[in-house]
């Protein structure tokens, strides 16, 4: 037996009438408590976001994206409360808004990992390569999400049901492995550049600073997975994915000065008030890449070297004038010409 859908937006049977939400004291304070730490948490996320788009000084990609997480991670928050709170009807739109709001946040989170990420990387296939590589498996993710979490929101079968509990989780997982990865591709790519660059050992504790700090972030996907044992999963995606996002994208911009100092330090100079990644090679070739603008600098080191060399032949012959051998350049040049004249 079929029943006809009864909230807005929804045109198909389900086999259960459409049950409410039901809501208790508790999830509400704790809903309440969540929305606090996300607005304290995304208090230092602003102040850090604008801090990042004054030295960036234009709109570029990065600036983008850390404005889109917040402004994302803001209202699904808002969303939710106001959910729990019984100010919305459930309704098939409300529903596609939240999800959106959620698949958005996840993408520009992985998205601005890969961005720092990308400043290390030599070459301009690797860099497109994780990019759109990245962007479309999260997106087909997400896709599978659109395709089962929203049809068990609208109660339109147990199926549904049952299978948004394990997928939630799956693709939860998922998530994490692929953050983890980004992030261990990162630390290993910069212990290289600072090996290879005569290992510049005093950036050794701000690395493991970065290290640990990239620890705390991926527990708090770990946190997000243990949540939702939640009886009541809106007050999870309360409690946990705002708030969450809010601390890990805190992370990220704080890694900022490692990335420019590491960058800087190994060959790269970066321009922060560029809209777009060049990186020029030893040849003088030049590769477009969104973000910031690369330039090595092995041509600067070897005019460095050449300079050396002319200021140390330069000492040596001042120092036979010293010793009383009588060169000078006026005494030279007449030479030079007497010698002419007598040609």
């Amino acid at each position: 037996m079929s029943y006809k859908p009864t909230i807005t937006g929804m045109y198909w049977n389900t086999e259960k009438p459409f049950e409410l939400l039901n809501v208790t004291g508790g999830d509400m304070n704790l809903a309440s408590m969540a929305f606090g730490w996300t607005l304290g948490f995304g208090y230092f996320a602003l102040c850090h976001a604008y801090r990042e788009t004054r030295r960036a000084r234009r709109l570029n990609t990065y600036v983008v994206l850390i404005w889109g997480e917040i402004v994302v991670s803001a209202v699904l928050a808002l969303l939710c409360w106001l959910y729990l709170a019984g100010k919305i009807p459930p309704s098939f739109y409300f529903f596609l808004i939240v999800l959106t709001m959620w698949a958005l946040q996840v993408q520009f989170l992985l998205q601005i990992i890969v961005n720092r990420l990308c400043i290390l990387l030599a070459t301009e296939s690797q860099r497109n390569w994780i990019r759109w590589g990245i962007a479309a498996f999260i997106l087909a993710i997400n896709i599978s999400v659109y395709c089962i979490w929203i049809p068990a929101k609208l109660q339109i079968s147990t199926k549904f049901h049952d299978t948004n509990i394990w997928w939630d989780r799956c693709e939860k997982s998922i998530y994490l492995i692929v953050d983890a990865i980004l992030n261990w591709y990162f630390i290993r790519t910069v212990k290289q550049r600072l090996v290879i660059h005569g290992g510049l050992k005093k950036y050794t504790r701000l690395v493991r600073f970065n290290t640990q700090i990239m620890i705390l972030s991926l527990s708090m996907d770990v946190l997000i997975i243990a949540m939702m044992s939640l009886k009541n999963d809106f007050v999870y995606l309360q409690f946990v994915t705002p708030v969450a996002y809010m601390v890990k994208l805190n992370i990220e911009m704080a890694m900022s000065n490692l990335i420019i100092k590491v960058a800087r330090e190994t060959g790269i100079n970066v321009m922060e008030d560029s809209t777009d990644h060049h990186s020029e090679s030893k040849s003088g070739g030049t590769t477009g890449v969104s973000g910031t603008r690369f330039q090595t600098t092995t041509m600067e080191v070897q005019v460095q070297v050449a300079r050396q060399q002319f200021t140390t032949h330069d000492d040596i012959e001042l120092s036979d004038v010293k010793a009383g051998h009588g060169w000078s350049p006026a005494e030279n040049s007449i030479k030079e010409n007497d010698a002419r004249d007598a040609q």
